[in-house]
């Protein structure tokens, strides 16, 4: 099956997907009406008709290949199966026990199918903790599930293109669920929860570090329990492979879109050249950008306990990564889609759940665009002038208004203090 003919079902598949929040918002007082006697059947009825059955149509009916970054998945998983060493023996840009966790599954079918469905099975696991989180305090917390699952981007990256980085809140969520047990003493739970984060997921964890510490009573407490557990691995790592354990950092020197650095870049060339091959200084820049200014996010928070601010906190996080981060791909909204749909936006509300959709449109359609056009760097702007050109360039505008939307959603629940902020 051709790429352009996968799209235009991607599309349709949107369409459908769309009709179904659409329905479940006009059925609001039904779910919760489901959400208060059978929520574990409704859930899992959730889980079987928008994630297993359609994994089993697509790959094992239709028998597709799986796409995206799957194939690359497969290969170090395979590399781990083996008995390979990681960054030594094959390439990998995720933390050092990625490739083992992922391989777990080819020892009941070796087939990158199987790593698909392992991404399904943690994201619905990551759900329902979600889920039960939010239950006590939220009437319409079946609801946010429902529309999670039928969010075209929650579909696409997970259930076909295989993607982890809903993992990233799976991690936060631990952490918050951890705080929330223990509200005067958690510093140890989150030092090795986030070692743990920075040993299984990727390098770009880290930008959740500077606003927690921020956050935590005892940051310095917390910092020698990550190091506890972090310097011995990073110790083996050295005295096993020397300095290949850095490959993973390599992966953020690539540019990519959308972001702000890409949609200004036109007016950014007219003062200075940017080096495609060597955009050090470019990224450099973003994560500087991202990490003081959820920083001064998390220092105008501590009005409020981290038990209030952690989800908004890490959704910040995430999203002006992908505002000022240059290497930062579209696919990271998976990381904090889930976070948003049930921490920052108002499924009452038409304007957020409109914002919701565009994002997730977006978040398929313009990285298809922006490949099937050859990944034009826009440097100049009578590039624009190309109406294909022009078309992508406005769809990756657009997402960075969605991203600076969500920024200031969170911004307001971090700053605001909690007796003030709307239930």
């Amino acid at each position: 099956m051709s790429i352009l003919t996968v799209f235009y079902i991607k599309l349709l598949l949107n369409v459908g997907l769309t009709a179904g929040i659409i329905w479940s918002v006009k059925k609001a007082t039904l779910i919760q009406q489901w959400q208060q006697k059978n929520d574990t059947l409704a859930f899992s009825l959730g889980f079987l008709i928008l994630r297993l059955i359609p994994w089993v149509m697509i790959f094992l009916v239709l028998n597709e290949v799986p796409r995206g970054d799957v194939p690359f998945f497969f290969y170090k998983a395979e590399g781990a199966k083996a008995g390979g060493f990681v960054y030594r023996d094959f390439w990998s840009y995720h933390a050092p026990l990625f490739a083992y966790i992922i391989s777990l599954p080819l020892w009941l079918w070796h087939n990158s199918r199987a790593i698909v469905l392992l991404m399904v099975l943690m994201e619905t696991l990551i759900l329902w903790s979600t889920y039960r989180t939010y239950k006590p305090e939220k009437t319409n917390a079946l609801q946010a599930s429902l529309i999670y699952w039928m969010l075209p981007a929650s579909f696409m990256y997970i259930l076909i293109d295989g993607q982890e980085e809903v993992w990233f809140w799976g991690l936060a969520l631990l952490m918050w669920r951890h705080v929330k047990k223990n509200p005067e003493d958690y510093e140890v739970g989150l030092g090795v929860i986030f070692a743990i984060a920075l040993l299984t997921t990727k390098a770009t964890f880290v930008f959740f570090l500077p606003p927690l510490l921020i956050s935590v009573r005892r940051p310095i407490k917390m910092l020698l329990v990550m190091a506890a557990i972090g310097l011995p691995a990073l110790a083996f790592l050295y005295w096993r492979i020397g300095d290949l354990f850095l490959m993973p950092i390599q992966h953020t020197e690539q540019l990519m879109t959308p972001n702000l650095f890409s949609i200004t870049r036109p007016i950014i060339e007219l003062f200075v050249h940017i080096d495609t091959s060597n955009s050090t200084l470019v990224n450099w820049l973003g994560l500087i950008t991202t990490m003081l200014l959820v920083s001064y996010l998390a220092y105008r928070g501590r009005v409020n306990p981290l038990t209030h601010t952690l989800p908004a906190l890490f959704i910040a996080t995430f999203a002006c990564m992908m505002i000022f981060q240059a290497s930062a791909p579209g696919a990271y909204l998976i990381a904090y889609l889930l976070a948003v749909v049930f921490d920052i936006v108002d499924l009452r509300n038409n304007k957020h759940l409109i914002i919701l959709l565009v994002l997730s449109w977006l978040t398929v359609v313009q990285p298809f665009v922006n490949v099937y056009i050859k990944q034009p760097d826009y440097t100049r702007f009578c590039m624009l002038t190309n109406p294909v050109y022009l078309f992508d360039w406005l769809l990756q505008v657009l997402n960075v208004a969605c991203f600076f939307w969500l920024v200031s959603r969170t911004a307001t629940k971090i700053v605001t203090p909690k007796h003030l902020t709307p239930a």
